[in-house]
């Protein structure tokens, strides 16, 4: 923070949001004030101020007009230059899958201190502090678990320390691009390399930052999107937390940060929770180098990777139905105490937390009744049908085939086999040999 302009020392109380930013319930939006827990080794940076005033986003008050008791509490945390925005997409559905009859989740969105809505402490807050200061929040609002953590950018790693601090209301994770370990020897991404060079110009006296983060949405977002994203960094005042964070990358070992960002990423991969991975495969700064550490550490996580989709994958691929659909599949696993998925042994073969895929291929494995009906051409012969007798001898064949030719477990295969029945079996085959299917979609075009 020393190479930051005087305007990132600014303090200032926090405030709601305005009113008829786009998508954004103003019911949703609380302030709290929060006691501040002191770090263990502070120095002199450490604040005197005992409490802290935060903006969160909270849909509480839905579930209760509905009269649904929460399963859960989803707590999302935005990274650098967002705030809790980045979430109303999320807010939003849970709300309307409650509503609909399906699990209710509390979920709640902060805005970090100094970014946001949230109050502008005016001091600098390093990695071990964001990650205290959401356990402090998360103690005020009463948050007890089970919880399942959503975070991006930065604020994925922050989300993951409190994962990691917090084993017994933890339930899940669910992680967009972010980044938990930097490897020795190599820079960090361009990006962020140029704005560690013009730190306090880049990030603070001007939006430049900001803009630039804006302007990696695929599709480009609309300009009121836009202008909600810009709303609570308005002035040089309001953009040290910016600032802060960049100064806050954990460049090398010597970094202040260094040994909270390891002591995170050595705690993730102890982590036995389900995990889920949403992922833009065109992000210029959380690549996927990034997304493979990530799957070192967590190998039973469930990854959705968006090829189109960028940095602000969140806006770009709607992120907020795949997070619902999934907080609804792993229901029991997330909302039983205890429950864990237990990571591979490295040389075993993991058992399914479930049935497989197939098993209902195997229940039928006698059966004449229809499995499938391939449709032909208008002028074409009749449609073909496929018992669920012929499917499971095929799948078997063909499993028998592919690993006569060398498939194994883990392989990527490109399945360049036209929709119809001798697909559907090819794909049965690879999954029963534990292969990855690589479907060619001509939709997607030779990019995808």
């Amino acid at each position: 923070m020393t190479q930051l302009p005087p305007a990132a020392r600014t303090t200032a109380p926090a405030s709601l949001p305005p009113e008829g930013l786009p998508g954004l319930d103003p019911s949703w939006s609380r302030l709290l004030s929060v006691p501040r827990t002191p770090l263990a080794g502070s120095g002199a940076d450490e604040p005197t101020v005992v409490t802290h005033q935060w903006h969160v986003l909270d849909n509480r008050h839905d579930l209760e007009a509905l009269g649904v008791t929460p399963v859960g509490t989803v707590l999302c945390v935005h990274g650098n230059p967002t705030w809790s925005y980045l979430w109303r997409q999320v807010l939003g559905a849970a709300t309307a899958t409650a509503a609909d009859g399906g699990p209710a989740w509390r979920v709640v969105a902060v805005d970090q201190l100094d970014m946001g809505y949230s109050e502008r402490t005016g001091t600098p807050r390093d990695l071990a502090r964001r990650v205290r200061d959401l356990a402090d929040l998360t103690e005020a609002l009463g948050v007890d678990g089970p919880v399942v953590t959503l975070g991006h950018d930065w604020g994925g790693v922050v989300s993951l320390g409190w994962a990691v601090d917090h084993p017994d209301q933890l339930r899940g994770v669910m992680l967009l691009n972010t980044a938990v370990h930097q490897p020795a020897g190599t820079p960090v991404p361009a990006p962020l390399r140029l704005a560690l060079q013009v730190l306090g110009t880049g990030t603070v006296t001007t939006p430049a930052f900001l803009e630039t983060t804006l302007a990696l949405a695929r599709p480009a977002l609309p300009d009121a999107v836009k202008d909600a994203y810009r709303a609570p960094y308005q002035a040089p005042e309001r953009r040290g937390g910016i600032g802060g964070f960049v100064a806050d990358i954990p460049t090398d070992a010597t970094h202040p940060s260094h040994p909270e960002l390891e002591r995170i990423a050595t705690g993730v991969a102890g982590l036995t929770v389900p995990a889920l991975l949403l992922w833009g495969a065109q992000d210029p700064v959380f690549g996927d180098r990034y997304l493979d550490d990530l799957l070192e550490r967590l190998p039973h996580a469930d990854v959705h990777r968006y090829e189109g989709a960028g940095h602000l994958v969140a806006e770009d691929a709607g992120v907020h139905t795949p997070v619902l659909a999934w907080l609804g599949d792993r229901h029991t696993d997330l909302t039983s105490p205890g429950t864990r998925t237990a990571p591979p042994t490295p040389g075993a073969t993991q058992a399914w937390p479930r049935p497989p895929m197939w098993h209902q291929l195997d229940a039928l494995a006698d059966s004449t009744g229809t499995a499938l009906v391939e449709m032909a051409p208008p002028s074409g012969p009749a449609p073909r049908v496929v018992s669920w007798q012929l499917l499971a001898r095929r799948v078997r064949q063909i499993a028998a085939g592919l690993h006569q030719v060398g498939v194994r477990r883990g392989d990527r295969v490109s399945l360049l086999v036209p929709p119809g029945a001798d697909l559907t079996a090819v794909l049965y085959a690879c999954l029963r040999l534990g292969a990855v299917v690589v479907v060619a979609d001509a939709g997607l075009g030779v990019r995808g």
